[in-house]
């Protein structure tokens, strides 16, 4: 896990060098020193020492901080914490020192969002059963074909939002599908146009929506992906006779000329020939995130409308 944090500070512009002082404190690794840390601000001159606690059974005690306090040096101290920290650290670092400590839910965040969108890559092992793309549609040797679609919402916005501030989180992918739709348009004159189309498939959201591929290049990370109930999938049949819903356009038609020589361009339906319709399913995945909320169930939350569906 040191690694990923090391990495993903990369990724971040946190640039690490080492400290001219080593320092041996129990429980808390001194991964480097900064120059500028993004949550400090951008005041010059005063470096940043960054931290890892990796995680353990129990929390981090308060005789844990307050002999880390003791320990380091006085300064600006950045912690990342991935045990739990004493309800009130503020209260035990030294008062010469400026100290932000991340706690496991805000790096669990700080993760799932980098893991998400791309910037920092995790790969499973292969013992892991169904944390790893195991089935004909997700194997590793089709990783490629799964289009990744982009998330809408902001986790720790609708965690604050919803007042789940303490939930834990971690990122996983929801199975969805995309479909290659070839067809006619036809216009009301009869004129005829084949045309290609995308059409997203959400099993989860019970939703087919046109799909305009933003081009965001991610690759798909390697996280467990969590399929819905065979039934939410639509039959071909059905998706097909909802496809003028989504596919029939307006377009500007001949211009008119009225009597008071007043000239006018009316819009004309062009509708798909259902009967023409053949159609190539795609793999896809939906960025989402299982919260685990003392005392209820655990959920999963879409990020692309923002609600949540039980695990199946």
């Amino acid at each position: 896990m040191e690694d990923a944090v090391r990495q993903l500070l990369a990724v971040k512009g946190v640039r690490l060098t080492e400290p001219s002082q080593l320092s041996n404190i129990p429980g808390f690794i001194l991964l480097g020193v900064a120059e500028r840390v993004p949550e400090f601000g951008e005041i010059k001159g005063s470096p940043v020492t960054v931290w890892h606690i990796p995680s353990d059974l129990l929390p981090v005690s308060r005789a844990e901080m307050e002999r880390w306090s003791v320990d380091a040096s006085p300064g600006r101290h950045w912690l990342l914490s991935q045990r739990e920290l004493p309800s009130d650290p503020e209260s035990i670092f030294p008062s010469n020192s400026q100290v932000v400590a991340w706690g496991p839910k805000k790096m669990s965040i700080w993760f799932g969002e980098a893991i998400l969108s791309g910037d920092l890559d995790v790969s499973l092992p292969r013992d892991e059963g169904d944390a790893v793309y195991s089935d004909g549609t997700f194997s590793s040797a089709d990783k490629n074909e799964i289009t990744l679609i982009n998330s809408v919402i902001n986790l720790e916005s609708w965690l604050v939002q919803k007042n789940l501030d303490n939930a834990l989180t971690y990122p996983v992918l929801l199975e969805g599908r995309l479909w290659e739709v070839k067809g006619d348009l036809y216009s009301p004159e009869g004129n005829m146009e084949r045309d290609t189309w995308i059409v997203m498939e959400d099993p989860w959201s019970s939703n087919l929506s046109l799909f305009e591929d933003k081009g965001n290049g991610n690759a798909t990370p390697h996280l467990r992906i969590i399929k819905p109930p065979e039934s939410r999938w639509k039959r071909e049949e059905e998706l097909i006779s909802k496809l003028p819903g989504i596919l029939d356009t307006r377009r500007q038609g001949e211009s008119e000329q009225s009597e008071n020589s007043v000239r006018s361009i009316m819009l004309e339906w062009w509708r798909v020939d259902v009967k023409s319709v053949t159609i190539r399913p795609m793999g896809a995945a939906f960025p989402a995130w299982v919260l685990n909320v003392e005392g209820r169930d655990d959920v999963l939350l879409h990020s692309i409308n923002g609600r949540t569906y039980p695990l199946p």
